[in-house]
Parts: structure tokens; C-alpha cells; sequence
């Protein structure tokens, strides 16, 4: 007998270790649920088995992302749908004029209705979205930044990169300007304006360091340069604007030298084409250029002219007809797939000048839901008028509001490029006192209500647009914002901004407000304190739909002078803001590549604060669209893609192009009849694709679904606990544990017998 060592309560004891582990690894797999827990549980099986739960939620997720497919594939059949109805109307009404017993009158009454359906066909193509995607309007191309698609301001279909959400800058150790942009339907970006730059971002291309040239440069979804172009011709080439064009390619316009300088870039930045309008000045410009909305690949250009009739088009006559006075708008629509310098008959469609003799300017066109235009800046003339190329003068329609000397000029166009209406918004001054209450309007879209909003900058803009006179005119420049209705009528007029001179601006619609940005000179007033930020500083805000009134507001950048001059929303409601910055501090601390950078900032839409994580890419179950289709992820591994094509239902496309819906006489009629005939099973046709693809989805997702289930049953035979193997193993535990705490009992009596035998 031993005293030293016990043992059989050693013994005893460890196995109740052994127990009590075992017991409390079936009861984490009772409280689980999972056999497996944790890698060593089984090696193997937990390896197979998180392979079978990332195939399980990815076709989870992928069934979420066909749900979206068939939802976007309805509203597009739905949209045909009502192309349809209307062009069964039309073909009635044909039928009905091709009978001579109607009159003229009748003919014309019947022309008239025909006329006002054909127009909505494109209305209906141009409407139909679905989360920012134009399903109806066939090849889509990018749209300009701060402008962009109809009631919803510009949009890019996916998530921004988190990329782009840094602050990010381009440029070199020069000046750099960013003057315009446009997003892609892929999630790229272009965007153009100067640089003196030769180094970094602009190295080895063009020019030589402190020569200023034309900049443009293609910004991948991830925000790495895709491809950089600068374009040199007579010196001083700034670009303000950039338009996708039908062919893939892009049109850039500015000026070279203090002329109209167009640049056409193909798909991969290179120049195909440059033409510069003769002057004998130096103070003309191209302002803004836009890709016009009816199908037939011609750009509408406006061009601002000092020169009178010195301007030239390249037949060498003054562009746009007989000067009116002072600076000039004049508007063009050309076809940018002819090299001007080789035939301009063929490239200029159409020139006119619009204005007094006073100065004019038209800065931004931005598109309309009825297929036309709408663009404006500012006008000195009260008197407008119509000059055209062949010497004729016309008056076209104009309301005057207000009095200002200087006054916000906004002019809609119709989807030929022809004026529809001119509007002159002054401010008026208190009887017996002359002011220049500076009114330009930078950027005016069309929102989802199908009111106008116009943003530009203002002395005095509180009472634009109203009979009230102005008092206050301390504020200097300020943001100023004007709601229009339907009709252009003025519903509120606001200003916004700080006590010293501020510029607006851009803008985009979100489903909380509308967001504005710009430039702000001073953090007072309307603008937030933000510590450690001076100068002139990049601003951006959101205002209410219907009041107006301010909902939150950031100031970005730095130090120095900072500002915003394009805006875009993307498809998860962050706003993406682009400008220039010359500071490298704050909010671009240690980004700054030189003197002035162009540079990126992703936000919130709902608070205005930093985004969160997009992680990278385009994101989304949508695909973004390229070229007229969009891809869905439809499966759990890559290469498992659903692809859908846009269908075109604008009216030149379900007509034809030169189709002429003419029923004012028996013959004619009978042409309509037969144009109708072939839209009907055009659209058929287009709808019967529709109805594949929501038939192919819809068996996806069921066989996605079965899938699912039966992985989920063999990943639970791998990783799920037989919960009535593990109450009896449980159960076996317990008894075990109970036993092993009466054996070390019994072994520590032991040692109590060698005191009895002590005790004798």
C-alpha cells in the first residue's frame, strides 16, 4: 500500500477529463446544430462542405439576381405592350382616312392624332426603365455629366468603385482642368478639359511639359486609367464638353487659340478627326455638344461667338447666318462620322443663330422626355431673333420675367434642334435703380415629375421668376436654384451659399432630394463649419423636392481652391463628384500630383458622409449596359451569365427612318396601313424575345432553386449533427461523469486506511 501516488485516482481522473471534453463537444453540437464546428472536427468534411455552402448562397443569390432579369424583362414587354395599343390606333385611324368619304377636315383632324401617338412611341421608349436602364432605346451611349437620363439626373448603373471613393486625382505636375463628363453605360468614365502636364498620369503623351493642349481620358470602373489623350492643334486647346457618339467613339468640343475646336476621338482615344472654325478673333468658343436622342447619330453643338460675322463655316460663309449683335449662340447639328475637312456639306445638318443685340450664350444642352432639349446661361438682349443660313430672319416665341440687365437665358428646343420656346429670367430691381442681378444658369434638368430644375449662379435670386423686387444684394454670388413646372412657369426661386462669392453648380436627382454642388468662398450661412479647411472649397448639398429647404450639406477638399463641376448618381444612390483641386490636405492629403489636379469623391446620397463600401467593381445582380445589353449572373460560379438585349422602340426604329406617317390622302393612307403592318410585327417580334427570356429566367431560377435543395441536403449530411446521436452520446457522457466522480471518491479512501493502520 501507497501513499506517495494515488493511483487509481490519477486514473480516475483523467478519464473524467476525457469525459467532461467529450461531453463538451456534444453539447456545442446540440447548441449548434453542426457536427462540424471548427476544422478539427473533420478536416476534410469541412472543406467539402464550405465549397457546398458557397455554391448554395451563390445560387441563392443568383435567383435574387434572376428576380431582377424578370422584372426588368417586364417593364420593357410592358413598355412594348403600350407601343402596341398605339400602333393599332394608328393603323384604325389610317384605315379610317384611307375612305375619300372624309373631307380635308377629317383627314387633318385624323393627321393631327396620328401625329401626336407617333410622338409618344418615343416617349414610351425613353420612359421604359428599370433602375436606370433604357431598355426601349435601343445602343445607348454615355451621358453627359451633370445632365444625364430623363427624371432621374445622371446614372451609372452599378456601384461606384471604392476607388473612386478616395479622393482620387488625375493629372501631372502641371495645371490640369477637368471642364466636363460623361458616364458610360459600362461604369467607365470619360472626361475632358487641359493640361500642361507631361509627366505621371500624362506621361509620354502629346505634348511637351507647359504646352496647354486638349485633355481626355477614360477612367476605368475600378478608377485606373484606361487610355489618355491630349490633343494639340494652334495653341491654348482647352475641350468643355464630350459626347459619346453612335459609333463608340467620342466627340470633345472647346476651342483652340480663341476658336470652335472639335476634336473625334475613336473607341480607344485616338483622334480620327480635329477641326478648327476660322475667326478673325480671339473670343469664340464650343461650348456644349450632345448626342442627339432620335436615332440618327448627329450631335447638337451650340457655339458662342464674338466675332460676328467673322466666323466662318467651312464654305466660308459667317456660320449660322448674318451676325445679330454683340456674342452670339449659335446652334449646329452635324454628323460627326464625316471628317468636316474633307466634306463640310455633308458634316454640318444644320446652323442657325439665336440672340439679339445684346450677348448670348447657350453653355449645356441636357435632354427632355419628349425627345428635344433644353439649354440655357445667360442673355444682356430683350428683343430675341432667328438668323439662318440662307439670310433669313425669323421671330421665335419668348417670355421676359423680371427686368435684370443681366438675366438667365433658358431655350427649349424640339428633337430637330429647332427652337421651340425662349425664356428670359431677370431679376427686378426696386423702382428707379439699375443693377446687374447676374444671372447664369449652368445646368437645368427634367425631373421624374416632369418639372424642370435650373441651377446656375446669381447676385440676386430669392425673387427670379416672381413680381416681388429684390432688397438684399450683400450676399455677393451665390447657388442659385429655380423650380419650373411643366410649362416653364416658375414655381420658387432660392438662393444658397455663404457671404462671399460662390458658383453653382450641378446637379442630380436621388429619391431623397436633389443634390447640388459647386463651389462655396466662404463657410458661413448656408454652409457647414468644417475645421481646417479654407479658400475656395468644393460644396455640396441636398435640398427637398418640393420646399427647396436645405436636408444636409458637405464642404470637401483642402486648403486651397477646390470645386465640383459634375455630378453623377449611381445604382446604389451614392452621389460620385468630379472636379479640380490644388490643395493637398484634407480631404486629398498627399494626393495632389502638381499645381491643379482633376479629382473624384464618392458619397452618401442619403447623408452625405463618406459611402460605404461598394467592394470595387460595378456591383449590383444587374450588370451595367454596354451597347445596348445588360448580363446577369444567374449562377453560382463565374461564366454563368444571361444575356439580354435592348430592343429599340423609339419611332424612327419602329417606322424606319424615313418612314412618313402621312394620311392626307387615299394612296398615302395606304402606305401608312402598310408601315403600321410591319411596325406591328416588328414590335411582335421584339416582344415575342421578351417573352423568351422571362420563360428562360423563370426555368433557371427553378432549376437554380432544385439545385440549391439538393446541395443543401448533402452539405447537412456532411456538416449537420444527428441530434439523436448526440443525446445518446449526451446521455453516455453524463452516466460516465457521475461514475468517474464516485470511483476517485472510492481511490481517495484509500490513503484514510493507512491512517487506521497508524492508529493501530
Amino acid at each position: 500500500m501507497i501513499i506517495q501516488h494515488n493511483l487509481a485516482s490519477m486514473g480516475a481522473f483523467r478519464q473524467s477529463k476525457v469525459t467532461s471534453a467529450r461531453k463538451a463537444k456534444t453539447s456545442e453540437r446540440l447548441a449548434s446544430g453542426y457536427r462540424i464546428n471548427r476544422a478539427a472536427d473533420d478536416a476534410a468534411g469541412l472543406s467539402i462542405s464550405q465549397k457546398m455552402r458557397a455554391q448554395i448562397r451563390g445560387l441563392n443569390q443568383a435567383n435574387e439576381n434572376i428576380q431582377d432579369g424578370i422584372n426588368f424583362v417586364k417593364v420593357g414587354e410592358g413598355g412594348m405592350q403600350e407601343v402596341h395599343k398605339i400602333l393599332q390606333r394608328i393603323r384604325e385611324l389610317s384605315v379610317q382616312a384611307a375612305n375619300d368619304t372624309n373631307t380635308l377636315g377629317d383627314r387633318n383632324a385624323i393627321q393631327l392624332e396620328i401625329d401626336a401617338l407617333s410622338a409618344e412611341i418615343s416617349k414610351i421608349a425613353y420612359g421604359t426603365s428599370f433602375n436606370g436602364h433604357h431598355m426601349l432605346c435601343g445602343e445607348t451611349a454615355g451621358v453627359v455629366g451633370g445632365s444625364g437620363s430623363i427624371g432621374t439626373g445622371s446614372v451609372i448603373g452599378g456601384a461606384v468603385s471604392d476607388a473612386l471613393s478616395n479622393r482620387t486625382t488625375y493629372g501631372g505636375s502641371g495645371n490640369d482642368y477637368m471642364g466636363s463628363a460623361i458616364c458610360n453605360p459600362d461604369g467607365t468614365i470619360v472626361f475632358c478639359g487641359r493640361t500642361t502636364s507631361s509627366d505621371q498620369d500624362l506621361d509620354g503623351v502629346g505634348s511637351a511639359s507647359g504646352v496647354q493642349s486638349g485633355w481626355v481620358t477614360k477612367v476605368g470602373t475600378d478608377g485606373e486609367v484606361l487610355w489618355t489623350t491630349k490633343v494639340d492643334n494652334a495653341g491654348r486647346e482647352t475641350f468643355n464638353s464630350i459626347t459619346a457618339t453612335a459609333d463608340g467613339g467620342y466627340l470633345a468640343v472647346g476651342s483652340s487659340n480663341g476658336s470652335p475646336f472639335l476634336a473625334k476621338l475613336d473607341t480607344n482615344g485616338s483622334v480620327a478627326w480635329t477641326y478648327q472654325f476660322q475667326c478673325s478673333g480671339t473670343d469664340n468658343n464650343a461650348n456644349n455638344a450632345f448626342l442627339m436622342q432620335d436615332g440618327s447619330g448627329h450631335v447638337f453643338l451650340s457655339i458662342q461667338s464674338f466675332d460676328g460675322n467673322g466666323i466662318r463655316d467651312g464654305r466660308g460663309n459667317p456660320l449660322g447666318g448674318a451676325a445679330l449683335g454683340g456674342r452670339d449662340a449659335i446652334m449646329l447639328v452635324i454628323d460627326p462620322s464625316v471628317n468636316p475637312n474633307d466634306d463640310y456639306d455633308a458634316f454640318e445638318k444644320k446652323a442657325y443663330r439665336v440672340g439679339g443685340d445684346g450677348n448670348e450664350q447657350i453653355a449645356r444642352l441636357y435632354p427632355t422626355s419628349d425627345g428635344g432639349y433644353i439649354g440655357g446661361n445667360y442673355t444682356l438682349t430683350t428683343n430675341f431673333v432667328q438668323s439662318n443660313n440662307d439670310g433669313s430672319i425669323s421671330k421665335p416665341p419668348a417670355d421676359q420675367i423680371g427686368n435684370g440687365s443681366h438675366s438667365a437665358f433658358i431655350t427649349k428646343f424640339d428633337k430637330n434642334g429647332d427652337v421651340e420656346k425662349i425664356l428670359r429670367f431677370g431679376d427686378d430691381h426696386a423702382p428707379g435703380t439699375i443693377h446687374n442681378s447676374g444671372e447664369n444658369i449652368n445646368q437645368i434638368i427634367e425631373t421624374s415629375a416632369g418639372e424642370y430644375l435650373v441651377v446656375g449662379t446669381a447676385k440676386i435670386s430669392d425673387t427670379v421668376g416672381t413680381a416681388a423686387p429684390s432688397t438684399d444684394e450683400t450676399n455677393g454670388s451665390n447657388i442659385w436654384v429655380m423650380k419650373l413646372d411643366k410649362n416653364l412657369t416658375p414655381i420658387w426661386s432660392r438662393s444658397y451659399g455663404s457671404s462671399k462669392d460662390d458658383a453653382g453648380g450641378v446637379v442630380v436627382e436621388t429619391e431623397k432630394g436633389f443634390a447640388i454642388a459647386g463651389k462655396v468662398g466662404a463657410m458661413d450661412r448656408d454652409v457647414t463649419q468644417k475645421p481646417g479647411y479654407s479658400g475656395e472649397n468644393a460644396w455640396v448639398f441636398m435640398i427637398d423636392k418640393d420646399s427647396g429647404d436645405i436636408i444636409w450639406d458637405e464642404v470637401h477638399g483642402g486648403s486651397r481652391n477646390d470645386s465640383f463641376n459634375f455630378i453623377f448618381k449611381d445604382g446604389n444612390g451614392d452621389i460620385l463628384l468630379g472636379g479640380n483641386s490644388s490643395s493637398n490636405d484634407g480631404d486629398i492629403a498627399g494626393k495632389n500630383k502638381g499645381d491643379n489636379d482633376a479629382w473624384f469623391l464618392k458619397l452618401d446620397g442619403q447623408t452625405g458622409g463618406n459611402a460605404p463600401s461598394s467592394g470595387g467593381g460595378t456591383g449590383g445582380g444587374l450588370s451595367s449596359a454596354k451597347n445596348g445589353f445588360i448580363y446577369l449572373q444567374v449562377g453560382a460560379y463565374s461564366g454563368n451569365f444571361f444575356r439580354i438585349d435592348y430592343a429599340d422602340m423609339r419611332t424612327t426604329a419602329v417606322f424606319g427612318k424615313d418612314a412618313v406617317l402621312n394620311v392626307m390622302s387615299h394612296s398615302a393612307a395606304q402606305e401608312v396601313i402598310s408601315l403600321c403592318d410591319q411596325a406591328i410585327g416588328y414590335v411582335s417580334k421584339q416582344r415575342s424575345r421578351y417573352g423568351s427570356y422571362q420563360n428562360a429566367l423563370e426555368h433557371l431560377y427553378a432549376a437554380n432553386a432544385i439545385t440549391s435543395e439538393n446541395v443543401s441536403a448533402s452539405e447537412s449530411r456532411i456538416a449537420d449533427a444527428d441530434m439523436a446521436d448526440e443525446m445518446v452520446e449526451f446521455s453516455r457522457s453524463q452516466i460516465l461523469e457521475q461514475v468517474n466522480s464516485a470511483v476517485m471518491a472510492q481511490a481517495n479512501m484509500a490513503n484514510q486506511s493507512v491512517m487506521k493502520l497508524l492508529q493501530g
